[in-house]
């Protein structure tokens, strides 16, 4: 097809040679809102300029509008051995660019790598250990060319460019018979033991197709809604999507695709690349930023094509935007429309049924539930059309309806034709089902399900180029494809292509209404009564239909014209994920974690010993929480034995004087010098469930290991993951020891020597009071959130924890006036995480003094005493040579690790 839909002089001739691909999609709507574009003749009567749009309808409990947004993501966690050691890896290659990397860089990691070559003249030159070709698309010829023996990965590439709608849904459709295909074959690896995956790879724009930019073909980034299926339907199975810019260097895009492989994480099913990090797509509450470019409403001047728009939720849908707004508009569907034969007027249900039976055994020929099925249905869907229409134009809409097959790409332009110059938007409606599991999965009903969704709106978008001035594109999508849905492999991929294509066409077209709707299940439609009591069994909320239609007329107001990707309904996936919300996972781990993601940020420099970064103990604290919680989908609560055994220190220098370890001691007591490496390091975490300790709890010991492969041990803990008990007794106590105190300024605090911290962690802002059974200060401090959260539990902030340490330190200060670290906390619980930016307590209590340092308990809470988090036994060591050493660290670039 060609992308482009030229209206005026202003469309470069130039250009247009250019857009002929959905690698730059839009193009094909060239001046959709173009204040140029000449404005389309009148379809109905009614003022030159129409009031602003205001639309009402009915709140209902739990449904609304959330939208799709860009979360950043720290680097991945990478599980040793996460496959087997003798693994085979088959890659579909569709001729992109990136083929050849990744199975270079799975080749150099271990893999026997099988290639399989799509057809249509796709030629391969990738070297593998087996290259075969695909003749033709059939799912018989797939199943003769895959292999039959072990599959531990299976690549699905999907970032080729220049692809048509028709070859796009057809590459997509084979997707899916590539899962279903190789599913038994990864199912039995991950029953034998070690890791099983399903990867497809596009190239869309490093935001997984939802920045808008980059050439790739934002429809194949559909492929998406496949990996989410397969993961619901097949949880024991690792799906993600990886989704690379375009530009980035072939080496960087191998080694970000092997740590993507080996993720820690198996709950997270889109991650995109770009050459500023990685990051994924996630429901939001907030709009994203909206373009500046104004949008104009809809008016009674405009004339929306509709497709699938005269039966079911879609008419309800134009029923309450026309009674809001009296548009114009043309209907498309493949149902003929007639008047009653006079046999069946006043018939309904089963009376009409059983007349159909009896005149089509008057023929001569046995009736079957199939044929008189097919007879009901067409005389049902006639009266359904008819009153459908009759209703929408008793708003003083012009309503015309045309009997088209839209995946006809002939028929769609001589139906469009005569109307083609008037039209102003177009709402894509139309979708069939054909739910079956992946296993199951025909090639027939993959194709018609893609033909509707995808070829069917590029023929009516084909249809009007050349004419239409298209100013409002409205598409129905399904919360079955940006979550997934058991049973509808084909249908989220179709869904999640339209969410792509949205996407892009307001990245081209910013003054253009662009939406794509991902609709939750309506009450009404194709839900059953079996389905709607399975939902309610789930706390699933169904849309009401005034309710669904009222949010659809409103997307055509003022207020919602920057709405791109939106879920419309309850923020819930249809289908329920598995019991504990993981993948099995094996009786121990060996996790990787870079520690180049925390070693240039600000919070290491501001927490220098002797001018130089160490890691502060809750920073490594939340290392240990984190890849626990990744790995067990819990959350963290409670932490024993938590030890700094030498700790980590970020420094700038490859050789040169000694320094101090992480604790802030050498090897025992005073500075020593310790093994150095170039570049930034790793820990090397080791999990084991809990010795002796509850069900829920994990054992982590994490060795500090430097470039050259030196290792040794750093920290270590116990990581309870049951639920917390309902807390502590709340501290009113402390509240009136606050209330009756005389505040004092903190700050000085970290200018005599007391504390070492520079500014993001300087958050100990006074002092309420102050002896030997009591120090309560009062924090605030805002969170920073260090490489991208990566150091942070679902309560664990390493910043704000950071400040119970702190003062810790400055009883020791006060009262023996001595420099310390804390080296062990025996317990901390977890009830609440400490709020960011607000004030809250800190006690220190419980003191113990010995020869070398204390132990105490440090409490924070709230400002009405509600307990927050408690550290017990926190051991602090007192070193003389620490004396003078607490200044602050140059902010520098790349550090490297001492171990």
């Amino acid at each position: 097809m060609q992308d482009r839909f030229p209206v005026s002089g202003d469309v470069d001739p130039e250009r247009l040679g250019e857009l002929r691909t959905l690698g730059d999609v839009a193009g094909f709507l060239a001046s959709a809102a173009s204040p140029a574009a000449s404005a389309p003749a009148p379809v109905t009567s009614g003022p030159t300029a129409d009031a602003p749009l205001v639309v009402t309808y009915p709140a209902a409990d739990g449904v609304g509008r959330t939208f799709a947004a860009i979360r950043e993501l720290p680097v991945a966690s990478t599980v040793v051995g996460a496959y087997a050691d003798q693994r085979t890896a088959l890659v579909i290659d569709d001729g992109s660019t990136l083929t050849q990397p990744l199975v270079a860089a799975l080749r150099a990691d271990g893999w026997r790598v099988e290639v399989v070559a799509l057809p249509d003249g796709i030629a391969t030159s990738v070297e593998a250990d087996s290259v075969r070709s695909l003749r033709t698309w059939e799912a018989d010829e797939l199943a003769r060319v895959v292999t039959a023996g072990r599959l531990d990965l299976v690549v699905q590439m999907a970032a080729a460019a220049g692809q048509d709608w028709a070859d796009a849904a057809r590459r997509l459709a084979h997707t899916v018979l590539v899962a279903k295909q190789t599913q038994p074959a990864l199912k039995a690896a991950a029953a034998a033991g070690g890791r099983a995956a399903f990867v497809a790879v596009t190239q869309l724009d490093g935001a997984s197709g939802y920045r808008g930019g980059g050439t790739g073909s934002a429809l194949l980034g559909g492929v998406s809604g496949l990996v989410k299926t397969l993961a619901i339907e097949t949880p024991e199975i690792f799906a993600r999507t990886v989704d690379f810019a375009p530009g980035m260097d072939a080496p960087t895009v191998a080694a970000r695709f092997l740590g993507e492989i080996k993720d820690l994480a198996t709950g997270i099913a889109d991650v995109a690349h770009d050459a500023d990090g990685r990051r994924t797509v996630v429901p939001s509450a907030e709009a994203p930023a909206t373009h500046v470019t104004a949008v104009p409403e809809i008016s009674t001047r405009d004339l929306l094509v509709v497709t699938g728009g005269a039966r079911g939720i879609t008419a309800d849908c134009l029923q309450a935007l026309v009674t809001a707004r009296p548009a114009g508009l043309l209907l498309l569907g493949r149902s003929e429309v007639s008047a009653d034969p006079g046999w069946a007027l006043g018939l309904e249900g089963a009376a009409l049924k059983g007349t159909i039976a009896k005149r089509i055994a008057a023929t001569g020929e046995k009736p079957t539930p199939r044929g008189v099925e097919a007879v009901y249905r067409e005389i049902t869907g006639s009266r359904e059309i008819q009153a459908n229409l009759t209703r929408l134009r008793a708003t003083g809409a012009t309503v015309e309806y045309v009997t088209v097959d839209i995946t006809d790409a002939e028929a769609v332009n001589r139906s469009l034709a005569p109307y083609a110059a008037r039209v102003t938007g177009v709402v894509h409606g139309a979708g069939v089902l054909a739910d079956r599991l992946i296993a199951d999965k025909t090639q027939e009903e993959i194709a018609k399900v893609l033909g509707t969704k995808i070829v069917g709106l590029g023929n009516v978008l084909d249809a009007l180029r050349g004419t239409a001035a298209l100013r409002h594109l409205i598409f129905f999508s399904s919360v079955a494809g940006f979550f997934g849905n058991r049973g509808q492999s084909d249908y989220a991929v179709a869904n999640e292509a339209l969410n792509r294509l949205a996407v892009r066409l307001k990245h081209e077209l910013p003054s253009a209404r662009v939406t794509s709707v991902n609709w939750g299940a309506w009450d009404g439609g194709m839900v059953t009564d079996d389905l709607r009591r399975m939902f309610a069994s789930r706390g699933v909320e169904l849309v009401p239909v005034e309710t669904g239609a009222g949010i659809f007329a409103e997307q055509f107001t003022a207020a919602r014209g920057h709405d791109t990707v939106i879920v419309a309904g309850p923020l819930k996936p249809l289908s329920a994920p598995p019991a504990d919300g993981t993948a099995p996972r094996p009786a121990s781990l060996l996790v990787d974690r870079t520690l180049a993601d925390i070693a240039a940020e600000t919070v290491l420099a501001d927490h220098a010993i002797d001018g130089k970064p160490v890691l502060p103990a809750t920073a490594a604290l939340g290392a240990l929480i984190n890849t626990a919680e990744t790995a067990t989908g819990k959350p963290v609560t409670e932490v024993s034995r938590f030890k700094v055994f030498k700790g980590v220190v970020l420094d700038g220098e490859s050789n040169g004087s000694s320094n101090a370890d992480a604790n802030g001691s050498g090897s025992g007591n005073g500075t020593g010098t310790s093994g150095r490496a170039q570049g930034a390091g790793r820990l090397r975490l080791f999990m084991e469930p809990g010795q002796g300790a509850g069900p829920g709890s994990v054992d982590v010991l994490a060795s500090a290991v430097d470039d050259a492969g030196r290792s040794r041990p750093a920290y270590g803990g116990v990581l309870g993951t049951d639920p917390a008990d309902g807390g502590p007794a709340d501290r009113p106590d402390l509240v009136r020891a606050a209330g009756a105190a005389d505040r004092t300024d903190a700050a000085h605090l970290y200018r005599d020597g007391t504390l070492f911290h520079g500014p993001t962690l300087r958050g100990i802002r006074g002092v309420l009071a102050a002896d030997e059974r009591l120090l309560l200060l009062v924090a605030r401090l805002g969170d920073t959130r260090p490489a991208r959260g990566a150091y942070h539990g679902r309560f664990h902030s390493p910043v704000l924890a950071d400040l119970m340490l702190q003062s810790a330190l400055v009883w020791v200060r006060r009262f023996r006036n001595r420099a310390c670290l804390p080296m062990e906390i025996a317990r901390a619980r977890y009830f609440a995480p400490l709020p960011a930016d607000q004030e809250f307590l800190i006690a220190v209590e419980n003191v113990v003094a010995g020869p070398a340092g204390i132990t105490c308990s440090v409490t924070a809470l709230d400002r009405e005493g509600r307990v927050l988090q408690v550290m017990e036994g926190v051991s602090v060591v007192e070193d003389p040579q620490l004396e003078g050493k607490f200044g602050p660290a140059a902010r520098t670039g790349a550090a490297t690790v001492t171990v």
